[in-house]
C-alpha cells in the first residue's frame, strides 16, 4: 500500500487579507507535525484551511496527489478530522453521543450506528480513559475531560489525516504527556499524518517529526524538528 501524502503548495491563508507568506511543504505518512508560533499568528487558520472549513486565498492542498476541491464532502470527511480547542459549538448531549458524532461520515442520514461503529466509539473512549463518563452530559464534566472527549471524537472518525488545535488545553501535566505519546502511537500504528498546534512546545518538539515554525515576520518555516529547535529564532522565542 502506497503511504499517504500531504502536499501544500504556495498556500495563502487568511480572510480578506493574507495572514502569512505562502506556505509549502510535503510529507509522507507516518509522521507527526508540530505547529509552533505565538497567539493569533495563523496556526488555527492553517488547520481550518487544510480541513476545508476555511477557504484558502490561493495555492493548493493535495492529499495523495489529489486536490482538496476534487474530493466530495463525503469523501473528505473520511480523510480529515479536525479537533479544535474551543467547545463553543458543543450541544448539551451525552459524552457518548458527542464522541459518536465522529462516525457520522460513515452512516446514511437518520441511520443508526452499526455494531462496528459502536465498537469504534467505545475503543476511542477507552483510549482516552473516559469510558466511565459516557453517560454524563458533556457540560457536566470538567474542561479537561471535555477536551479528552474532543480527542476521542477525532479518533472515532478514523481518518488518515488528523488536525488538532491546542489539544492539551485544560489538561494537567501527566495528561499532556500521555496525549502526545498517544497521538504519536496512533499516528504510526494507523500510518497516518497528524498536525498538532500547541503552546506546550517542550512536549510537542519531543514527539514531532517535523515542525512548522510561524515567525513574527509572517513566514512559516518547515523542517525536521531537530533542525528547527536549533535555529536562532526558535531558541530566542520558545526556549527558557
Amino acid at each position: 500500500m502506497t503511504p499517504h501524502t500531504l502536499q501544500i503548495e504556495n498556500l495563502t491563508i487568511g480572510y480578506k487579507k493574507p495572514l502569512l507568506h505562502p506556505i509549502s511543504f510535503c510529507v509522507q505518512a507516518p509522521c507527526l507535525i508540530g505547529l509552533v508560533g505565538n497567539n493569533g499568528i495563523g496556526k488555527t487558520t492553517l488547520l481550518k484551511t487544510i480541513s476545508g472549513i476555511q477557504k484558502k486565498i490561493d495555492g493548493r492542498i493535495l492529499f495523495n496527489q489529489k486536490e482538496l476541491n476534487h474530493y466530495t464532502n463525503s469523501e473528505w470527511a473520511k480523510i480529515v478530522s479536525l479537533g479544535l480547542s474551543s467547545s463553543q459549538d458543543v450541544f448539551p448531549i451525552s459524552v457518548l453521543e458527542f464522541v459518536s458524532a465522529g462516525r457520522y461520515p460513515y452512516i446514511h442520514q437518520m441511520a443508526l450506528l452499526s455494531v462496528d461503529d459502536e465498537n469504534t466509539v467505545q475503543q476511542a473512549l477507552s483510549i482516552l480513559k473516559i469510558e466511565h463518563l459516557q453517560q454524563k452530559n458533556i457540560f457536566e464534566i470538567s474542561d479537561g475531560e471535555r477536551q479528552k472527549a474532543c480527542i476521542a471524537k477525532v479518533l472515532a472518525q478514523q481518518t488518515p489525516l488528523i488536525l488538532l488545535d491546542e489539544p492539551t488545553a485544560f489538561l494537567d501535566y501527566s495528561s499532556k504527556k500521555n496525549l502526545f505519546h498517544l497521538m504519536k502511537k496512533e499516528t504510526y500504528e494507523k500510518k497516518g499524518i497528524t498536525l498538532i498546534s500547541s503552546h506546550d512546545v517542550d512536549f510537542l518538539t519531543r514527539y514531532a517529526d517535523y515542525v512548522l515554525l510561524f515567525t513574527e515576520q509572517e513566514e512559516v518555516v518547515f523542517n525536521t524538528t531537530s533542525y528547527i529547535v536549533n535555529q536562532a529564532y526558535f531558541q530566542q522565542h520558545f526556549t527558557i
